[in-house]
């Protein structure tokens, strides 16, 4: 991931930009009566499709994906296989480990993941954060997801360094048929 800024930036435009770029976790979607709860080892199991976008926070550029998600739940650990394809022929693998300490609290791995993922419900969400090695970086992740009602998953993520917001991802979720 590479981002650049503008050669000649005037201290209060930058302080601006910075400011305006903090990575704070994205806010959780209102959740209404006929909202349903997220449960990671109910929704998971089994194929999901999705597809996604990471928009750079300082450039504006956009990189498009679809991920398919072979998940399995063995009563304590939830094992994610993602696999993704990006719009510009890239294709990557990542496979979540994901472990129930309590209910809706999880802590986890993945290869790219530095330390250790942590994952909890909080209302109608479930909120997920880890740091990943990216290109000699390490950038923080905080996702926010969420059921709607048609029974999708909206997942909304930021991407930080040292505290400010360098790119978002959106990515929808849907239960392939037959899963």
């Amino acid at each position: 991931m590479t981002s650049t800024l503008p050669r000649r930036l005037s201290p209060l435009a930058l302080l601006a930009v910075l400011v305006g770029a903090c990575a704070s976790p994205p806010e959780a979607p209102v959740a209404t009566a006929s909202t349903p709860p997220l449960v990671f080892e109910q929704f998971f199991p089994g194929r999901t499709v999705g597809q996604g976008v990471f928009t750079n926070s300082w450039t504006g550029s956009q990189r498009r994906f679809d991920v398919v998600i072979e998940g399995a739940w063995d009563g304590r650990t939830l094992t994610l296989v993602e696999d993704f394809a990006y719009a510009d022929g890239e294709k990557d693998r990542k496979t979540w480990k994901l472990e129930r300490t309590a209910p809706g609290t999880y802590t986890g791995m993945r290869e790219d993941v530095v330390g250790q993922a942590r994952a909890w419900t909080e209302g109608k969400v479930v909120r997920l954060e880890y740091s990943v090695s990216l290109g000699g970086w390490t950038v923080d992740f905080s996702d926010v997801l969420a059921l709607n009602p048609d029974g999708s998953l909206i997942n909304k993520a930021t991407v930080g360094k040292w505290g400010i917001r360098v790119g978002r991802v959106e990515l929808e979720l849907r239960r392939a048929p037959g899963s």
